[in-house]
């Protein structure tokens, strides 16, 4: 499943054990190989010299893709952690930079991987990870990077990923079945200034929808132009995203297209 992810998504990985964080990245690391995007992988659960041996176990080449500048695996010590906490408001101008070198290096896109446990130990700032993965999908929006946060169900409750979730366009769990595929996918353009949104919005993915609307509406403003929201392909939504679009649009930050009937039922309703 995790070979239907493409360039622009931002999932939140749910695992169970470290057997199952080596399979999925494994797999995810593969097929970045194969596409010729570059991998950087910050750890934390397990040492980076475990990662590595338990990927290349699972056949993934990786002292050749390390050598060739393909793959990098780091401790989260020295990604999401490297001011001693965790900068909320940095880290998205750190992905963002690390895509630029990226694409200037030739590859043909960026694969972030994330093992989300450090937050569990409640470090500084850690407090701020449901708004920062809601602010990063700025960076991966634009659709030349691609993200997997894994986040380990043994070491946190429902009640305290269910933001965090939220902050996603897709998420994986447990419960879903084999023919599991992202349930939103979302691209951002500023010439012209546009957030197309495709699949479904309900409260498992409303936050980041939130987080992208915000973000076309100040950037489309600053530049003097009217933000586009393309919503033809949009099969489901919720009421709380509804009411956001409906109040962007009134106060004329946005425009919106290709509503469909339930949404212009749903706008009628709301007035």
């Amino acid at each position: 499943m995790v070979e239907t992810l493409r360039p622009g998504d931002h999932v939140c990985w749910t695992v169970g054990t470290d057997d199952e964080q080596l399979q999925v990245t494994s797999r995810y690391i593969s097929d970045g190989l194969a596409r010729h995007h570059r991998i950087v992988y910050f750890t934390h659960s397990l040492m980076p010299q475990a990662v590595s041996a338990g990927l290349e176990a699972r056949g993934v080449p990786v002292a050749a893709a390390v050598e060739a500048g393909q793959l990098r695996i780091t401790s989260s010590a020295r990604g999401y952690l490297a001011s001693g906490r965790f900068d909320a408001a940095a880290m998205p101008a750190a992905w963002a930079a690390e895509q630029d070198a990226t694409r200037a290096a030739g590859w043909t896109g960026l694969r972030a991987i994330g093992d989300m446990a450090w937050a569990a130990s409640r470090l500084p700032g850690a407090e701020d990870l449901a708004s920062y993965e809601a602010r990063v999908n700025r960076v991966f929006a634009e659709g030349y990077a691609m993200a997997l946060c894994l986040y380990d169900r043994r070491l946190f409750t429902a009640a305290e990923l269910a933001p965090i979730i939220s902050a996603h366009p897709c998420a994986k769990g447990a419960a879903d079945g084999d023919l599991w595929e992202p349930a939103l996918r979302m691209r951002y353009t500023t010439a012209p200034y546009r957030l197309t949104l495709r699949g479904e919005i309900d409260a498992a993915n409303r936050d980041a929808v939130a987080a992208m609307l915000a973000t076309l509406a100040e950037e489309s403003t600053a530049a003097g132009r009217t933000g586009e929201v393309d919503l033809s392909g949009v099969a489901v939504y919720d009421v709380s995203t509804a009411t956001r679009l409906v109040r962007a649009a009134d106060a004329g930050s946005i425009r919106l297209t290709g509503e469909s009937p339930q949404l212009t039922k749903l706008i009628r309703l709301l007035g």
